[in-house]
């Protein structure tokens, strides 16, 4: 029903492209940043291409960036997008004289949207659209709720805090009555937003629900966060093994061993150079083998005096920082503990915390297993314990 209703109604899209980005500090126009290979433009244009309400889209640019719009509009050959004008000095000049250029198309309703919101989902623009004919609004605007606490500051000492309730944030796209609109835009001279613009002439407008994703690229942490998420996460796999040898607990000696950093009463020790922790160094092996970084021998040789009776949990941090340098976190950890004695089950729970907290992962993303040898060999005889274990590492928003 609503798409019958709408096709009854032209609506253009404008995207405002003219802006030089003074505050991504880059010397391409961020519209024009590349991610995966296609502009931030590119990317934006084709959500509005892609969508069944949008009849044409004009797209205002930089006069001096020409040769920029060109090379990213190389590969659009759809007939919605029209030729291009030239913005303004500011943001409300450039819509105005887009709106203008709109009136040979004669749309009934206008959608104004920034260039460097290119996460704009079909499903936004459509409750847009949807929105407006149905309700019969001066303009429809997306916004979200502030999460954040809002203080009013001066010379950065906090004045006072400003209650959250009726704040929203306001994105775009912003749908509007495109006459009213370009009306209200040559009877005013300088406004930073279309919806603010039209409330001071009194007209109607309504909000609904946006899209967190919907974010603006305005530095540059917001488009290396853009790169991120329009690649394709990558995944590495590692396996890790160690095994240790149980010896009698020396004269005066506490009767203990640690295994995922957890204190087990054992009537026997463990034979190591560091603090034996079997699981840890299985753990260690397997992020440095996902990361084609070694082992945990080569970085911590046994040879060397200043890892004696370390603690484990400092080769467990290493490796983790290891990982997050390298822009991975761990996805998951599956680890396979195979001895006679001591019985495991009693403490899984303590060691699947102590991990978790180490690797900064929610613990139901480790998963801790126990097993015996079934009496055979020398694990079976009780001579010692090992382990196995599996991890798997994606891709992370760790800014260097």
């Amino acid at each position: 029903m609503h798409t019958n209703r709408l096709k009854k109604y032209k609506i253009a899209a404008l995207i405002v492209a003219a802006g030089v980005g003074s505050r991504c500090s880059s010397t391409i126009p961020k519209q024009y940043t590349e991610l995966v290979g296609k502009s931030v433009l590119f990317h934006t244009i084709k959500r509005f291409l892609t969508n069944q309400y949008i009849d044409h889209i004009r797209i205002a640019i930089n006069r001096d960036h020409e040769n920029f719009y060109e090379k990213a509009i190389s590969l659009i050959t759809d007939t919605k997008l029209l030729s291009p004008i030239y913005g303004g000095e500011n943001r409300q000049s450039s819509v105005k004289l887009g709106l203008e250029s709109l009136q040979k198309v004669n749309p009934d309703f206008v959608v104004i949207h920034d260039a460097c919101r290119p996460f704009v989902s079909n499903v936004l623009i459509d409750n847009l659209a949807q929105s407006m004919i149905n309700d019969q609004y001066t303009g429809v605007v997306p916004a979200i709720d502030v999460e954040d606490t809002m203080s009013l500051v001066s010379n950065n000492f906090i004045e006072s805090t400003i209650s959250r309730e009726k704040l929203r944030a306001i994105q775009t796209p912003q749908i509007f009555n495109f006459k009213e609109l370009l009306s209200c835009h040559q009877s005013t001279k300088e406004f930073t937003d279309d919806s603010s613009l039209m409330i001071e002439h009194k007209k109607r407008v309504v909000i609904i629900k946006g899209e967190k994703s919907n974010f603006k690229l305005t530095t540059k942490e917001d488009i290396n966060m853009a790169k991120l998420l329009f690649e394709e996460p990558k995944f590495r796999v590692g396996t890790g093994y160690d095994i240790h040898k149980f010896i009698k607990v020396q004269n005066g000696a506490e009767s203990f061993i640690k295994i995922c950093g957890v204190k087990i009463e054992h009537n026997m020790a463990i034979e190591a150079h560091s603090d034996g922790d079997v699981a840890i160094h299985a753990i260690v092996d397997a992020i440095l083998g996902a990361l084609g970084y070694g082992d945990i021998g080569e970085h911590f040789p046994p040879s060397s005096s200043e890892w004696k009776d370390c603690n484990s949990s400092h080769f467990l941090d290493f490796a983790a920082k290891k990982a997050k340098e390298k822009g991975y976190s761990v996805s998951n950890l599956d680890i396979t503990i195979v001895c006679e004695e001591p019985k495991i089950s009693p403490y899984k729970v303590e060691m699947k915390k102590f991990i978790s907290k180490a690797l900064e992962i929610d613990d139901e993303f480790v998963n801790i297993k126990a097993t015996t040898a079934e009496k055979l060999g020398y694990i079976g005889r009780n001579e010692g314990i090992a382990v196995h274990a599996s991890v798997l590492l994606h891709t992370n928003f760790y800014w260097k």
